[in-house]
């Protein structure tokens, strides 16, 4: 029983959590065994249970140096254990990635910072000093006697990358909803484009984007951003055809856009399977032109990108593999191009990308790497008031023990590609880095249980990862966070995230706007929640009474909670100073002064949701459904030049509130 309760340990099975209410649940004995088993362990096997706490904890202290070594940029060492026996030999390290000169030192001379007993031998832990050294990870080869080992340094900075210290407004969007200039159904590069210069014209420093992975082009009324096929690629649905320079002088392309009639873009919804035939037909156009007619430069360039992202590209799963390459390539071409013109137009962050919380199960990221994750666990959320069951979300587990493999090939892959075009990244429940929900079965029934991450490793890639890409990042954290997380995040400089609605004290009144915290990204909604004019105007409610969500009594309670929460709200308005306004005033004036009172806060991060200037009554999703409502498919209703153009005013008060 000890050895399986130190094993349940070592592989991060969690032992207990606190719940909503307060209440402290454990986790039963039968429950950490499933999650075991999930991970391919048979918590029966005694010596497969020995061989693991041996391998997990003991083996480390066997070798000189792990193959991932963490070092502070601003007070680089190193750690290397040896046999006590060793104790009077001298160390040799020697910089294999990086011009740094060679050190040699007797262990007499350093301090030791720890000891192990195993197998009745003493192992001791000395620290190194190292010269400064850039941020990055650097191959270095350690050798102690007759024994040698490498490591690669992680050399990690105090603090993500930041930007200057001023406060920033900017935009949340979904791509997709943009009316589309091309008339082809979907938001693309093209539209993000004409955005980015028309938000830059009024003064806004960010556009925050939903997650761009690449979904399922054999599937494409898979809809969701937060499912999807593979996160280290992007969707080709959102690829220009215009921008392209494959549609130049293309008269087969020209010829069947003459021939053939467009999606239809007016409709409220995208119609996915229609949108993409088109779109796909258009792209093998444009591969078709590119195969025959492009120069020796532009080959090279593809060849060039190709290298570059040999990595991920590799994950793809495509009958015809180049093709494929083509749309990542333009893709990626497309993204660049609408930084390069925010930070040209004098955008200070320009795009925010969002990272999903995982995939699908029958995706190209899992299907190519399924070592990396657990046999049968899913990713979800515990027990809460909306879900007493808790939630399972479908999303494969990783397992956190085989995220190491190949010095976290996976990880730094995965947030290098999401890094990669852009100004700023959010990773949709940071919380993810430390601990997750699993669900899982256990004796024919349900049940789940919280498991524990290589924290400090996927942090300190976070960390790294920003520099190097010169990313801030923004960290989802909304719900039950760890202290330990909280703390860690506020350490890094990692942004936090609050959405206005869910942020009160204690007697479930609105924070007032200086009670946020300076680093974090403000929001008033997002996309699991209703835009304010349908908020405001309660038409989420209906929306969930005509799609048989809710009963009519479950509709009658939810309309007088709305009025509560409205009196909330006037209240936090009359206390911001906006007074004369009443459950009566209308969603546009209640909205102004709302958004007005927020721009005051101390918030660095202040996002304005498209959907809300475009005073939208429809959500993109309705959290919990899956078909029962057209998720992820909710249009705009008006071009986003004329949204701009008609709030420019209330954009241009924030602006000037929030730079005095």
């Amino acid at each position: 029983m000890e050895s399986l309760s130190q094993l349940f340990y070592l592989h991060g099975i969690g032992y207990e959590y606190t719940k909503y209410t307060g209440e402290q649940i454990l986790f039963g004995q039968d429950t950490r065994c499933a999650a075991l088993r999930a991970c391919g362990v048979d918590p029966a096997d005694s010596s497969q249970i020995a061989h693991l706490n041996i391998a997990l904890d003991a083996a480390k202290w066997l070798q000189l140096v792990p193959s991932c070594s963490i070092v502070d940029a601003e007070q680089p060492s190193l750690k290397i254990r040896i046999d006590q026996r060793l104790q009077d030999q001298t160390c040799l390290i020697e910089f294999e990635s990086i011009n740094v000169p060679t050190i040699e030192i007797g262990f007499n001379e350093l301090p030791c910072t720890g000891d192990y007993g195993f197998n009745d031998i003493t192992y001791l832990e000395f620290e190194i000093a190292l010269p400064k050294l850039p941020i990055g990870y650097h191959d270095v080869s350690v050798q102690v006697a007759s024994q040698q080992a490498n490591t690669e340094l992680w050399v990690t900075p105090e603090q993500s990358f930041q930007i200057s210290d001023a406060k920033r407004t900017g935009l949340s969007i979904q791509l997709y909803s943009l009316k589309n200039n091309a008339g082809l159904g979907v938001g693309d590069f093209a539209d993000l484009l004409d955005l980015v210069t028309q938000a830059a014209k009024l003064k806004l420093d960010y556009i925050l984007l939903n997650p761009l992975h690449l979904l399922f082009a054999d599937e494409p009324e898979r809809a969701s951003p937060y499912s999807p096929n593979n996160r280290a690629l992007l969707n080709p649905l959102y690829i220009s055809i215009g921008l392209c320079e494959d549609s130049q002088s293309n008269t087969a392309l020209i010829s069947y856009i003459n021939e053939h009639k467009p999606p239809e873009s007016a409709s409220q919804y995208i119609d996915y399977a229609q949108v993409s035939e088109f779109k796909y037909t258009l792209y093998n156009f444009l591969f078709q032109q590119f195969i025959t007619s492009a120069t020796d430069e532009r080959l090279a360039q593809f060849q060039h990108f190709c290298a570059q992202h040999q990595t991920t590209l590799a994950t793809l799963k495509n009958e015809n593999y180049e093709f494929a390459c083509y749309l990542q390539w333009q893709a990626h071409l497309q993204l660049n191009q609408c930084q390069q013109s925010a930070r040209k137009n004098g955008m200070s962050i320009g795009l925010i990308n969002d990272l999903a919380v995982g995939c699908a199960s029958d995706g190209t990221e899992h299907m190519t790497q399924q070592h990396l994750f657990t046999e049968s666990a899913y990713v979800g959320a515990p027990p809460d008031p909306w879900a007493e069951q808790g939630q399972n979300w479908g999303l494969p587990a990783l397992n956190p023990i085989k995220m190491g493999d190949n010095k976290f090939a996976f990880y730094r892959a995965l947030i290098r590609a999401n890094m990669e075009d852009v100004g700023g990244l959010r990773i949709d429940h940071v919380m993810a880095i430390r601990r997750l929900w699993w669900c899982f079965e256990n004796q024919g029934q349900q049940d789940g249980c919280y498991v524990y991450y290589p924290f400090e490793h996927l942090l300190s890639i976070l960390t790294i990862e920003s520099h190097l890409n010169e990313c801030i990042v923004i960290g989802e954290d909304l719900g039950v966070v760890p202290p330990e997380v909280k703390t860690a995040l506020a350490d890094k400089a990692i942004f936090s995230n609050s959405l206005f609605y869910f942020e009160k004290d204690q007697h479930s009144e609105f924070l007032p706007a200086q009670a946020f915290s300076r680093h974090c990204l403000l929001m008033i909604a997002n996309h699991d929640v209703p835009p304010f004019f349908g908020w405001w105007q309660a038409q989420d409610l209906c929306l969930k009474r005509d799609y048989k969500l809710i009963g009519d009594e479950q509709y009658s309670t939810s309309c007088m909670q709305r009025d509560i929460e409205k009196q909330r709200m006037l209240r936090f308005l009359e206390q911001s100073g906006h007074i004369g306004y009443s459950v009566d005033s209308s969603a546009k004036e209640v909205y102004s002064a709302l958004t007005i009172s927020l721009a005051h806060s101390p918030a660095q991060l202040f996002a304005i949701q498209l959907d809300d200037l475009d005073e939208q009554i429809l959500p993109v999703n309705i959290p919990g459904t899956d078909k029962e409502y057209p998720n992820w498919r909710r249009v705009l209703n008006h071009s986003s030049a004329d949204i701009l153009t008609q709030h420019a005013a209330l954009l241009n008060e924030i602006n000037l509130i929030r730079t005095c």
